[in-house]
């Protein structure tokens, strides 16, 4: 029995990509080959309501320049000792530095694994988080291994955290397949005879969802006939200067801000075009989300969405250009038998390498591999000692 400790800042709510993708693998792990353990820094109002899947522990570390951080640390260490895991995996920048001088001070030295998800540390973050990009490459020599989402995440780690190429693992993000009620052959869904474009994703500067609104000006005024609306689905700090942007471009009419939904799926079968305009990703859950449900998809072309969309299935566009974006939907919308080819070629690329099933079995064989691998250094290290 592998037992893991999975360490992240804190879990806030269970549709967010990393900690929805967090909260399935604990879901999903073999209890029969695994343990698994969810070690939190700190606890958020969401954990207060909801429960999570395997055993939580949680440090009380809210940072390194806070007065008790000494003290929360010397706590992990005691607790690392006492469960005595296999394998730590670390998810955010946070949890990269904790769990590091968390097994520093342990006795134990379970598998330091860490992830990378997304392209940088991200904005928005606490101003100290400066030192921590400054920090990476230096932490990175105490893990055994990094696993990145993506090539582009992969390469973008190499590059920026100086890491050579065999010291990551690219396993991509799992999504459910959908059941055969959804058909990618429907080509337009909805009886009314609407368009639905749909964008997926939190409310924040990141998503430019502000692009996708000028994209859809542009469109509305290059195909007047057009009966179409936009159903944006997520919640953030930019909902109200979204929605100002939405009046003042006169499309009020046709864009509808739909708030955070739990039952996407319900959702996604309406839609008959999957859109995500960022200006930075990882692996794109809402990407995979479309794709399970048949759509063509135009995204922009940053981390690893042109790993996702690569012309058979939708159009990667230049980031921050809503003229792009523009032309591809007026393409889309124009062309009912390019949405059915595209939305075709969307599912059965899903299906054939993004099912759980798959992601599952490669972190599971990944990580017996980096276990049997320490088992055997530390044997070599000392001879007459055995775990």
């Amino acid at each position: 029995m592998v037992r893991i400790g999975f360490v992240i800042d804190t879990i806030s709510c269970d549709t967010a990509g990393t900690q929805k993708q967090l909260i399935e693998t604990l879901k999903r792990l073999d209890r029969k080959k695994f343990e698994p353990h969810l070690i939190c820094l700190w606890r958020s109002p969401w954990m207060e309501h909801n429960s999570l899947p395997c055993p939580v522990h949680i440090v009380g570390h809210r940072g390194f320049f806070k007065l008790d951080s000494a003290k929360a640390l010397g706590r992990f260490a005691a607790f690392l000792e006492s469960i005595r895991f296999d394998i730590i995996q670390t998810f955010f920048v946070e949890s990269i530095f904790a769990a590091c001088f968390g097994a520093m001070l342990s006795r134990d030295k379970p598998v330091l694994l860490s992830s990378r998800r997304d392209i940088g540390l991200g904005a928005g973050v606490p101003w100290y988080h400066f030192f921590y990009r400054i920090a990476l490459p230096l932490a990175n020599l105490k893990f055994d291994g990094i696993v990145a989402n993506s090539l582009e995440v992969k390469r973008f780690v190499m590059k920026n955290e100086v890491v050579r190429a065999g010291k990551i693992r690219v396993i991509r993000n799992g999504i459910d397949t959908v059941d055969d009620s959804v058909n990618p052959e429907s080509g337009l869904r909805n009886t009314d005879g609407m368009l639905n474009i749909g964008l997926v994703g939190n409310l924040s500067p990141v998503k430019r969802v502000d692009v996708f609104l000028n994209a859809l000006f542009l469109v509305k005024h290059s195909m007047p006939e057009l009966r179409f609306r936009a159903l944006i689905y997520g919640d953030g700090p930019e909902r109200e200067n979204l929605i100002s942007l939405t009046e003042s471009l006169g499309l009020a009419s046709v864009v509808h801000f739909q708030g955070q939904v739990k039952d996407i799926d319900a959702q996604l079968r309406s839609l008959d075009i999957g859109v995500l305009c960022s200006d930075r990703e990882g692996l794109s859950n809402a990407i995979l989300e479309y794709m399970a449900h048949g759509l063509p998809i135009v995204a922009t072309a940053v981390g690893g969405n042109p790993e996702l969309v690569d012309g058979r299935n939708g159009f990667c566009v230049e980031p921050g250009r809503p003229e792009a974006l523009a032309d591809a939907l007026i393409r889309l919308c124009r062309n009912r038998d390019l949405r059915l080819k595209l939305g075709r070629a969307s599912f059965e690329k899903l299906k054939a390498a993004y099912s759980w099933e798959k992601s599952m079995r490669d972190l599971e064989d990944y990580y017996i591999e980096m276990v049997e691998r320490k088992s055997c250094i530390m044997a070599r290290m000392n001879p007459g000692i055995r775990k």
